[in-house]
């Protein structure tokens, strides 16, 4: 296997280009929306807390991973190889390791797993990104740059860089699958801070950080008003109490000491019972006052869902959603989900290869496929016209149309 996404065949040596200033995080804090500990330090580590902080990031990744690998077959040259690799993957649950690869490379944007096991029990082992350092040429392990910018080639991999050097565990780019996404969109920092370009793929929770903290602290806020205020709770106000009050009539103390009687007879007042009073307001308590914070909820959870390409339709949310509009957005979206498919394939791809090496088989002899995830949308009258040409059965246009057919 070459070098890590080498910038340009034949380039030997890393770019030394010069930092500049990016958008910094305001808030830096490592407690927020009733959770303690995010390690904003280390933007892995983080990614990892972010995703399991809210069903909205974690349940989505799970349904990239999953759409992104959907139909996985293997195709190749040889049937009996290709034979050889589908009962090696039932064996091993390889399918489960593509997906966990779909789903590490949207989270992190950078995926690095070793081999382990021989042929026949050959398996993709995830490196934990938050210990992994990709280094290029020239640059040895706990060197720190503050002015210049890593580049691609990468030559060694490196766990634990920050460790003593007994504890590093230092590989070759042949010894690792590698996969980044839009590693040329921005400058990544890596695990000990240096900046990086074109190494490092860029994660789809970036975008998205602000909108998790704020929905965590939203959730939050709500929750520690209903602890505070109570569910249902009243405000009663004793107006004939404060006329007398205003008109020297009675003291305060007089009127607290009717104010505790009349509340010491009514704290039991169970569900449909009324509250009966003369010069007594009862207003309710209402947790959302002034500001309408379920629509605001709602548009943090949608700004997640189309940060990690779903929609509030493919996340389960068919209010006022009709079948054309859910077509339309989901035809959309797995048009831009074959695009990061693709990108999986290939990464997937180096792990067949190396697979076929220790079969003595022909590199890219065999490959792995996927269902191809965005649909052509059928006319009625295209399928009848298939029909009557003799390109569909009878058959296949009931199944189509979800009709049944006969011995199903």
């Amino acid at each position: 296997m070459p070098d890590l996404n080498a910038a340009k065949p034949g380039q030997n040596k890393p770019h030394s280009l010069v930092a500049s200033t990016g958008v910094t995080r305001a808030d830096t804090s490592s407690s927020f929306g009733g959770y303690r500990g995010f390690d904003t330090s280390n933007r892995f580590r983080y990614y990892q807390q972010l995703a399991k902080s809210t069903p909205h990031v974690s349940t989505s990744l799970i349904k990239l991973g999953l759409s992104l690998t959907k139909g996985m077959k293997f195709d190749g040259d040889s049937s009996r190889v290709v034979k050889d690799f589908e009962n090696w993957s039932k064996r091993t649950n390889f399918q489960e390791q593509v997906q966990t690869l779909a789903r590490l490379i949207c989270r992190d944007g950078t995926y690095v797993a070793s081999y382990q096991g021989k042929a026949e029990t050959f398996q993709l082992i995830p490196l934990l990104m938050p210990a992994v350092s990709l280094l290029p040429e020239g640059l040895d392990p706990g060197s720190r740059s503050s002015k210049d910018i890593l580049t691609p080639p990468v030559v060694s991999v490196v766990v634990n860089e920050s460790s003593p050097a007994a504890k590093q565990i230092r590989m070759e780019p042949e010894d690792v699958v590698y996969g980044a996404f839009n590693a040329w969109d921005s400058v990544q920092k890596d695990v000990m801070g240096r900046d990086t370009f074109g190494i490092h793929g860029s994660s789809l929770l970036d975008p998205l950080e602000l909108s998790i903290r704020n929905l965590l602290n939203i959730n939050h806020g709500y929750v520690s008003f209903v602890q505070k205020y109570g569910n249902g709770r009243y405000v009663f106000n004793f107006k004939l109490l404060e006329q007398l009050i205003e008109k020297e009539l009675i003291s305060i103390d007089d009127a607290q000491a009717v104010i505790d009687e009349w509340m010491e007879e009514h704290k039991y007042i169970k569900q449909n019972e009324d509250i009966v009073g003369a010069g007594l307001d009862v207003v309710p308590i209402d947790a959302n006052g002034t500001l309408d914070v379920m629509a605001f909820k709602k548009s943090l959870e949608t700004d997640i869902q189309i940060g990690l390409f779903q929609t509030p339709l493919s996340m389960g949310d068919t209010k006022g959603s009709t079948y054309a509009a859910g077509y339309v957005s989901e035809a959309d979206r797995m048009v831009v989900l074959e695009g990061l498919q693709k990108v999986t394939e290939s990464v997937v791809q180096q792990a067949i290869n190396k697979r076929l090496e220790l079969l003595k088989k022909p590199e890219d002899s065999v490959w792995i496929e996927f269902d191809e995830l965005s649909k052509p949308k059928l006319e009625s009258r295209d399928v009848l016209e298939w029909y009557n040409s003799g390109v569909l059965t009878r058959e296949q246009v009931l199944k189509w149309g979800g009709f049944p057919v006969e011995g199903e």
